[in-house]
Protein backbone atom coordinates (compact mmCIF):
# COMPACT_ATOMS: atom_id res chain seq x y z
CA UNK A 1 0.00 0.00 0.00
CA UNK A 2 1.36 3.54 -0.63
CA UNK A 3 1.92 5.64 2.22
CA UNK A 4 0.33 8.86 3.08
CA UNK A 5 -2.56 7.99 0.36
CA UNK A 6 -4.10 10.99 -0.47
CA UNK A 7 -7.57 9.50 -1.37
CA UNK A 8 -9.09 9.94 2.44
CA UNK A 9 -8.32 13.57 2.43
CA UNK A 10 -9.51 13.97 -1.05
CA UNK A 11 -12.53 12.25 0.43
CA UNK A 12 -12.45 14.36 3.64
CA UNK A 13 -12.41 17.83 1.79
CA UNK A 14 -15.19 16.94 -0.74
CA UNK A 15 -17.13 15.37 2.02
CA UNK A 16 -16.94 18.66 4.16
CA UNK A 17 -18.03 20.79 0.89
CA UNK A 18 -21.06 18.51 0.18
CA UNK A 19 -21.83 18.73 3.81
CA UNK A 20 -22.35 22.36 4.21
CA UNK A 21 -24.16 22.67 0.45
CA UNK A 22 -26.43 19.98 1.01
CA UNK A 23 -27.42 21.64 4.96
CA UNK A 24 -27.93 25.12 3.89
CA UNK A 25 -30.05 24.15 0.66
CA UNK A 26 -32.03 21.12 0.07
CA UNK A 27 -32.13 20.41 3.73
CA UNK A 28 -33.17 23.77 5.09
CA UNK A 29 -35.28 24.44 2.67
CA UNK A 30 -38.30 23.88 5.02
CA UNK A 31 -37.31 26.35 7.62
CA UNK A 32 -38.13 29.07 4.70
CA UNK A 33 -41.70 27.69 3.74
CA UNK A 34 -43.48 29.37 6.62
CA UNK A 35 -41.95 33.23 6.53
CA UNK A 36 -41.62 33.14 2.78
CA UNK A 37 -45.28 32.11 2.92
CA UNK A 38 -46.25 35.39 5.52
CA UNK A 39 -43.74 37.68 3.81
CA UNK A 40 -44.64 37.59 0.32
CA UNK A 41 -48.16 35.92 0.51
CA UNK A 42 -48.06 33.05 -1.02
CA UNK A 43 -49.49 29.37 -0.85
CA UNK A 44 -47.79 26.08 0.44
CA UNK A 45 -47.59 25.36 -3.75
CA UNK A 46 -46.35 28.60 -4.55
CA UNK A 47 -43.63 28.36 -1.86
CA UNK A 48 -42.43 24.66 -2.80
CA UNK A 49 -41.89 26.57 -6.33
CA UNK A 50 -38.58 27.44 -4.80
CA UNK A 51 -37.70 23.53 -4.13
CA UNK A 52 -38.74 22.73 -7.64
CA UNK A 53 -36.55 25.28 -8.72
CA UNK A 54 -33.56 24.37 -7.53
CA UNK A 55 -34.26 20.65 -8.49
CA UNK A 56 -35.18 21.49 -11.85
CA UNK A 57 -31.49 24.08 -11.95
CA UNK A 58 -29.53 21.27 -9.82
CA UNK A 59 -30.20 18.46 -12.42
CA UNK A 60 -29.41 20.90 -15.61
CA UNK A 61 -25.94 22.21 -14.40
CA UNK A 62 -25.02 18.18 -13.54
CA UNK A 63 -25.49 17.50 -17.12
CA UNK A 64 -23.29 20.61 -17.68
CA UNK A 65 -20.55 20.21 -15.07
CA UNK A 66 -20.75 16.21 -16.07
CA UNK A 67 -19.68 16.79 -19.54
CA UNK A 68 -17.44 19.82 -18.57
CA UNK A 69 -15.11 17.77 -15.62
CA UNK A 70 -13.66 15.55 -18.35
CA UNK A 71 -11.86 19.04 -19.73
CA UNK A 72 -11.77 21.06 -16.88
CA UNK A 73 -10.12 20.70 -13.66
CA UNK A 74 -12.51 19.81 -11.11
CA UNK A 75 -10.72 22.17 -8.67
CA UNK A 76 -11.42 24.81 -10.62
CA UNK A 77 -14.97 23.73 -11.28
CA UNK A 78 -15.27 24.13 -6.77
CA UNK A 79 -13.62 27.25 -6.82
CA UNK A 80 -16.36 28.44 -9.54
CA UNK A 81 -19.04 26.89 -7.86
CA UNK A 82 -18.28 28.13 -4.45
CA UNK A 83 -17.92 31.75 -5.62
CA UNK A 84 -21.23 31.69 -7.37
CA UNK A 85 -23.20 29.63 -4.56
CA UNK A 86 -22.01 33.06 -2.14
CA UNK A 87 -23.28 35.41 -4.69
CA UNK A 88 -26.33 33.46 -4.93
CA UNK A 89 -27.11 33.47 -0.67
CA UNK A 90 -26.05 37.26 -0.45
CA UNK A 91 -28.47 38.58 -3.38
CA UNK A 92 -30.91 35.42 -2.08
CA UNK A 93 -30.89 37.88 1.47
CA UNK A 94 -32.05 41.04 -0.33
CA UNK A 95 -34.20 39.94 -3.28
CA UNK A 96 -37.79 41.51 -3.12
CA UNK A 97 -40.36 39.38 -4.89
CA UNK A 98 -40.25 35.46 -5.51
CA UNK A 99 -39.70 36.06 -9.06
CA UNK A 100 -35.74 37.60 -8.32
CA UNK A 101 -35.63 34.86 -5.69
CA UNK A 102 -36.87 31.75 -8.24
CA UNK A 103 -33.89 33.33 -11.36
CA UNK A 104 -31.16 33.49 -8.17
CA UNK A 105 -31.79 29.74 -7.37
CA UNK A 106 -31.82 28.66 -11.02
CA UNK A 107 -28.66 30.39 -11.71
CA UNK A 108 -25.82 31.12 -9.32
CA UNK A 109 -27.47 28.53 -6.15
CA UNK A 110 -27.98 25.85 -8.75
CA UNK A 111 -24.73 25.80 -10.56
CA UNK A 112 -22.83 26.81 -6.89
CA UNK A 113 -24.15 23.46 -5.59
CA UNK A 114 -23.01 21.43 -8.35
CA UNK A 115 -19.83 22.13 -9.05
CA UNK A 116 -19.27 22.48 -5.05
CA UNK A 117 -21.61 19.85 -3.42
CA UNK A 118 -22.57 16.17 -3.21
CA UNK A 119 -22.03 16.25 -7.20
CA UNK A 120 -18.62 16.89 -7.06
CA UNK A 121 -17.63 14.93 -3.64
CA UNK A 122 -19.21 11.53 -5.58
CA UNK A 123 -16.93 12.26 -8.72
CA UNK A 124 -13.88 12.65 -6.74
CA UNK A 125 -14.29 9.73 -4.69
CA UNK A 126 -14.97 7.68 -7.76
CA UNK A 127 -11.86 8.69 -9.22
CA UNK A 128 -9.97 7.79 -5.99
CA UNK A 129 -11.40 4.50 -5.30
CA UNK A 130 -12.23 1.02 -6.46
CA UNK A 131 -12.49 -2.07 -3.96
CA UNK A 132 -13.20 0.31 -1.59
CA UNK A 133 -15.68 2.50 -3.56
CA UNK A 134 -19.06 1.06 -1.90
CA UNK A 135 -17.72 2.43 1.46
CA UNK A 136 -16.24 5.30 0.11
CA UNK A 137 -19.38 6.27 -1.74
CA UNK A 138 -21.08 5.75 1.37
CA UNK A 139 -18.84 7.98 3.64
CA UNK A 140 -19.83 10.89 1.07
CA UNK A 141 -23.28 9.82 0.88
CA UNK A 142 -23.55 10.62 4.60
CA UNK A 143 -22.22 14.10 3.76
CA UNK A 144 -25.81 15.00 2.59
CA UNK A 145 -27.11 13.98 6.15
CA UNK A 146 -24.20 15.09 8.31
CA UNK A 147 -25.55 18.60 6.92
CA UNK A 148 -29.26 17.23 7.55
CA UNK A 149 -28.02 16.66 11.25
CA UNK A 150 -25.32 19.99 11.65
CA UNK A 151 -25.90 22.64 9.49
CA UNK A 152 -30.20 22.46 8.90
CA UNK A 153 -30.26 23.11 12.53
CA UNK A 154 -28.19 25.87 13.13
CA UNK A 155 -29.60 27.35 10.10
CA UNK A 156 -32.71 26.87 11.62
CA UNK A 157 -31.70 28.61 14.87
CA UNK A 158 -30.47 31.58 12.75
CA UNK A 159 -33.74 32.00 10.62
CA UNK A 160 -35.53 31.73 14.28
CA UNK A 161 -33.47 34.28 15.65
CA UNK A 162 -32.28 36.71 12.95
CA UNK A 163 -34.68 36.50 10.48
CA UNK A 164 -34.26 34.91 6.96
CA UNK A 165 -32.32 38.01 5.40
CA UNK A 166 -29.59 37.92 7.92
CA UNK A 167 -29.45 33.85 8.51
CA UNK A 168 -28.25 33.35 4.36
CA UNK A 169 -26.53 36.32 4.64
CA UNK A 170 -24.30 34.77 8.08
CA UNK A 171 -25.13 31.18 6.15
CA UNK A 172 -23.06 31.84 3.11
CA UNK A 173 -19.96 33.82 4.42
CA UNK A 174 -19.18 30.99 7.20
CA UNK A 175 -19.67 28.37 4.10
CA UNK A 176 -17.81 30.09 1.77
CA UNK A 177 -14.72 30.66 3.78
CA UNK A 178 -14.51 27.27 5.25
CA UNK A 179 -15.03 25.57 1.26
CA UNK A 180 -12.72 27.85 0.21
CA UNK A 181 -9.90 26.88 2.23
CA UNK A 182 -10.68 23.20 1.60
CA UNK A 183 -10.74 22.84 -2.20
CA UNK A 184 -7.48 25.01 -2.82
CA UNK A 185 -5.76 22.93 -0.08
CA UNK A 186 -7.16 19.27 -0.65
CA UNK A 187 -9.03 18.78 -4.23
CA UNK A 188 -6.82 16.92 -6.57
CA UNK A 189 -8.66 14.97 -9.80
CA UNK A 190 -7.43 11.97 -9.77
CA UNK A 191 -4.40 9.85 -7.78
CA UNK A 192 -2.86 9.52 -10.93
CA UNK A 193 -1.65 13.53 -10.91
CA UNK A 194 0.39 12.99 -8.05
CA UNK A 195 1.78 9.39 -8.91
CA UNK A 196 -0.57 7.17 -7.01
CA UNK A 197 -3.32 4.61 -7.89
CA UNK A 198 -6.94 4.15 -6.41
CA UNK A 199 -7.62 2.37 -3.26
CA UNK A 200 -3.78 3.53 -2.32
CA UNK A 201 -2.34 0.23 -3.95
CA UNK A 202 0.83 0.59 -5.66
CA UNK A 203 -0.19 -0.80 -8.85
CA UNK A 204 -2.58 -0.32 -11.73
CA UNK A 205 -6.05 -1.72 -10.88
CA UNK A 206 -7.80 -3.26 -13.75
CA UNK A 207 -11.37 -1.96 -13.43
CA UNK A 208 -14.22 -3.42 -14.96
CA UNK A 209 -17.22 -1.84 -16.52
CA UNK A 210 -20.51 -3.13 -16.98
CA UNK A 211 -21.10 -1.26 -19.95
CA UNK A 212 -20.02 -2.84 -23.27
CA UNK A 213 -19.31 0.84 -24.66
CA UNK A 214 -19.64 3.24 -21.74
CA UNK A 215 -19.15 6.17 -24.09
CA UNK A 216 -22.77 5.31 -25.46
CA UNK A 217 -24.65 6.58 -22.38
CA UNK A 218 -27.68 7.49 -23.96
CA UNK A 219 -27.95 4.42 -25.77
CA UNK A 220 -27.51 2.32 -23.07
CA UNK A 221 -30.14 0.41 -21.57
CA UNK A 222 -28.77 0.27 -18.15
CA UNK A 223 -28.80 3.97 -18.20
CA UNK A 224 -32.41 4.53 -18.57
CA UNK A 225 -33.03 1.70 -15.62
CA UNK A 226 -31.29 3.40 -13.44
CA UNK A 227 -32.38 6.52 -14.39
CA UNK A 228 -36.39 5.47 -13.59
CA UNK A 229 -35.84 3.34 -10.21
CA UNK A 230 -34.08 6.26 -8.75
CA UNK A 231 -35.81 8.95 -9.98
CA UNK A 232 -38.87 7.42 -8.98
CA UNK A 233 -37.25 6.45 -5.41
CA UNK A 234 -35.92 10.03 -5.11
CA UNK A 235 -38.69 11.13 -6.00
CA UNK A 236 -40.62 10.00 -2.75
CA UNK A 237 -37.50 10.98 -0.83
CA UNK A 238 -37.20 14.75 -1.83
CA UNK A 239 -41.03 14.69 -0.92
CA UNK A 240 -40.47 13.95 2.44
CA UNK A 241 -37.31 16.01 2.97
CA UNK A 242 -39.23 19.38 1.84
CA UNK A 243 -41.97 18.31 3.81
CA UNK A 244 -40.61 17.33 7.45
CA UNK A 245 -41.32 20.56 9.24
CA UNK A 246 -44.18 21.43 7.97
CA UNK A 247 -45.58 18.03 8.17
CA UNK A 248 -44.62 17.99 11.86
CA UNK A 249 -46.64 21.77 12.14
CA UNK A 250 -49.13 20.31 10.90
CA UNK A 251 -49.79 18.17 13.63
CA UNK A 252 -49.48 20.94 16.12
CA UNK A 253 -45.88 20.29 16.86
CA UNK A 254 -43.86 23.37 18.02
CA UNK A 255 -41.36 24.90 16.52
CA UNK A 256 -38.44 22.69 18.54
CA UNK A 257 -40.87 19.61 18.31
CA UNK A 258 -40.97 19.97 14.04
CA UNK A 259 -37.41 20.75 13.37
CA UNK A 260 -36.21 17.67 15.64
CA UNK A 261 -38.37 15.49 13.10
CA UNK A 262 -35.67 16.78 9.61
CA UNK A 263 -33.00 16.07 12.49
CA UNK A 264 -33.46 12.89 13.92
CA UNK A 265 -34.06 11.24 10.30
CA UNK A 266 -30.40 13.45 8.94
CA UNK A 267 -28.56 11.85 11.87
CA UNK A 268 -30.13 8.28 11.44
CA UNK A 269 -29.53 8.15 8.20
CA UNK A 270 -25.84 9.22 8.68
CA UNK A 271 -24.99 5.32 9.89
CA UNK A 272 -27.69 3.69 7.52
CA UNK A 273 -25.74 5.31 4.76
CA UNK A 274 -22.61 3.62 6.31
CA UNK A 275 -24.28 0.34 6.57
CA UNK A 276 -25.44 0.45 2.80
CA UNK A 277 -22.16 1.26 1.47
CA UNK A 278 -20.44 -1.67 3.37
CA UNK A 279 -23.26 -3.87 2.09
CA UNK A 280 -23.15 -2.71 -2.12
CA UNK A 281 -19.70 -3.97 -1.62
CA UNK A 282 -20.72 -7.38 -0.20
CA UNK A 283 -24.17 -7.74 -1.66
CA UNK A 284 -26.19 -7.78 -5.02
CA UNK A 285 -26.74 -3.82 -4.97
CA UNK A 286 -30.31 -4.79 -6.33
CA UNK A 287 -31.78 -5.88 -3.44
CA UNK A 288 -29.88 -3.14 -1.62
CA UNK A 289 -31.79 -0.86 -3.14
CA UNK A 290 -35.21 -2.82 -2.81
CA UNK A 291 -34.57 -2.54 1.47
CA UNK A 292 -34.24 1.18 0.92
CA UNK A 293 -37.41 1.44 -0.90
CA UNK A 294 -38.83 -0.84 1.83
CA UNK A 295 -37.46 1.28 4.37
CA UNK A 296 -39.12 4.64 3.06
CA UNK A 297 -42.78 2.98 3.11
CA UNK A 298 -42.00 2.00 6.53
CA UNK A 299 -41.75 5.68 7.19
CA UNK A 300 -44.55 6.82 4.56
CA UNK A 301 -46.69 4.34 6.41
CA UNK A 302 -45.54 5.31 9.77
CA UNK A 303 -46.54 9.30 8.73
CA UNK A 304 -49.75 8.70 7.36
CA UNK A 305 -50.95 7.05 10.80
CA UNK A 306 -48.50 7.66 13.79
CA UNK A 307 -49.47 11.09 15.35
CA UNK A 308 -47.88 10.77 18.60
CA UNK A 309 -44.55 13.06 19.09
CA UNK A 310 -42.36 10.91 20.59
CA UNK A 311 -43.63 7.99 18.57
CA UNK A 312 -43.05 9.46 15.52
CA UNK A 313 -39.60 10.50 16.93
CA UNK A 314 -38.69 7.12 17.26
CA UNK A 315 -39.45 5.51 13.97
CA UNK A 316 -38.03 8.06 12.64
CA UNK A 317 -34.97 7.41 14.22
CA UNK A 318 -35.00 3.46 13.28
CA UNK A 319 -36.45 3.87 10.01
CA UNK A 320 -34.88 7.04 9.32
CA UNK A 321 -31.49 5.01 9.04
CA UNK A 322 -31.52 4.08 5.13
CA UNK A 323 -33.56 7.09 3.92
CA UNK A 324 -31.36 8.63 1.71
CA UNK A 325 -29.76 5.23 1.33
CA UNK A 326 -30.47 5.67 -2.51
CA UNK A 327 -27.04 7.73 -2.96
CA UNK A 328 -24.59 4.69 -2.48
CA UNK A 329 -26.46 2.63 -4.34
CA UNK A 330 -27.21 4.72 -6.90
CA UNK A 331 -23.72 6.15 -7.42
CA UNK A 332 -22.69 2.36 -6.97
CA UNK A 333 -24.32 1.20 -9.90
CA UNK A 334 -23.55 3.81 -12.24
CA UNK A 335 -19.88 3.40 -11.70
CA UNK A 336 -20.10 -0.02 -11.85
CA UNK A 337 -21.78 0.54 -15.39
CA UNK A 338 -19.53 2.93 -16.77
CA UNK A 339 -16.60 3.52 -14.75
CA UNK A 340 -14.76 6.18 -13.69
CA UNK A 341 -13.97 8.22 -17.25
CA UNK A 342 -17.47 8.09 -17.88
CA UNK A 343 -19.53 8.21 -14.17
CA UNK A 344 -19.38 11.94 -13.92
CA UNK A 345 -20.90 12.72 -17.74
CA UNK A 346 -23.70 9.23 -16.95
CA UNK A 347 -24.40 10.75 -13.55
CA UNK A 348 -25.06 14.27 -14.58
CA UNK A 349 -27.27 13.02 -17.47
CA UNK A 350 -29.38 10.99 -15.25
CA UNK A 351 -29.78 13.90 -12.79
CA UNK A 352 -32.04 15.71 -15.44
CA UNK A 353 -34.50 12.45 -15.50
CA UNK A 354 -33.88 11.61 -11.89
CA UNK A 355 -35.09 15.44 -10.97
CA UNK A 356 -38.08 15.67 -13.43
CA UNK A 357 -39.95 12.82 -11.02
CA UNK A 358 -38.43 14.42 -8.42
CA UNK A 359 -39.82 17.79 -9.13
CA UNK A 360 -43.54 16.11 -10.21
CA UNK A 361 -43.75 14.93 -6.34
CA UNK A 362 -42.53 17.91 -4.74
CA UNK A 363 -45.39 20.26 -6.81
CA UNK A 364 -48.14 17.16 -6.02
CA UNK A 365 -47.50 17.03 -2.50
CA UNK A 366 -47.71 20.97 -2.30
CA UNK A 367 -50.58 20.86 -4.13
CA UNK A 368 -51.82 17.89 -2.16
CA UNK A 369 -50.89 19.81 1.15
CA UNK A 370 -53.17 22.81 0.04
CA UNK A 371 -56.19 21.05 -0.77
CA UNK A 372 -56.60 18.83 2.08
CA UNK A 373 -54.38 20.47 4.71
CA UNK A 374 -52.65 17.43 5.73
CA UNK A 375 -50.40 14.98 3.95
CA UNK A 376 -51.81 11.77 4.25
CA UNK A 377 -53.14 11.37 0.62
CA UNK A 378 -49.58 12.52 -0.66
CA UNK A 379 -47.70 10.15 1.84
CA UNK A 380 -50.16 7.25 0.49
CA UNK A 381 -49.80 7.98 -3.31
CA UNK A 382 -46.16 7.96 -2.57
CA UNK A 383 -45.92 4.40 -1.20
CA UNK A 384 -47.05 2.40 -4.58
CA UNK A 385 -44.00 4.80 -6.31
CA UNK A 386 -41.64 3.47 -4.15
CA UNK A 387 -42.76 0.06 -4.29
CA UNK A 388 -42.33 0.13 -8.77
CA UNK A 389 -38.99 1.92 -8.08
CA UNK A 390 -37.87 -1.64 -6.41
CA UNK A 391 -39.31 -3.86 -9.24
CA UNK A 392 -37.60 -1.64 -12.25
CA UNK A 393 -34.10 -1.86 -10.76
CA UNK A 394 -34.40 -5.38 -10.64
CA UNK A 395 -33.61 -5.40 -14.19
CA UNK A 396 -30.16 -3.21 -14.10
CA UNK A 397 -27.53 -5.81 -15.02
CA UNK A 398 -24.86 -5.35 -11.99
CA UNK A 399 -21.14 -6.40 -11.62
CA UNK A 400 -21.13 -9.64 -10.43
CA UNK A 401 -17.50 -9.22 -8.75
CA UNK A 402 -14.25 -7.42 -9.26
Amino acid sequence: MIQNFKGWHVLGASFTTAMLMAGATFYSFQHFVTPIELEFDLSRDQVNLGMIAFLLSSAVWAAIVGRSITRINPKLLALLGIASFAIGFLSLSISQSPKQMILIILFPIGFGFTACGPFISNTLTTNWFYEKRGRALGIAAVATSAGGFLIQPIFSYLIYSFGWRLALIYMGLSITLISTILIIRYFISTPEIIGQFPDGVNQVIEQKVVAKEPSMILKNRDFWIISLACGLLLASDQALLVSLKPFGESLGFNNTQATLIPTVVAGSAIAGKLLIGWLIERFDKRLIFALVCLSNISFLIAAIFVTNFSTLITVSAIVGMAIGGIYPVWTGITADTFGRVYFAPAIGMMNIFTVLLAVIAVGFVGNSFSKNQNYDEAFTILIPIAILAAVVMSFVRINKGK
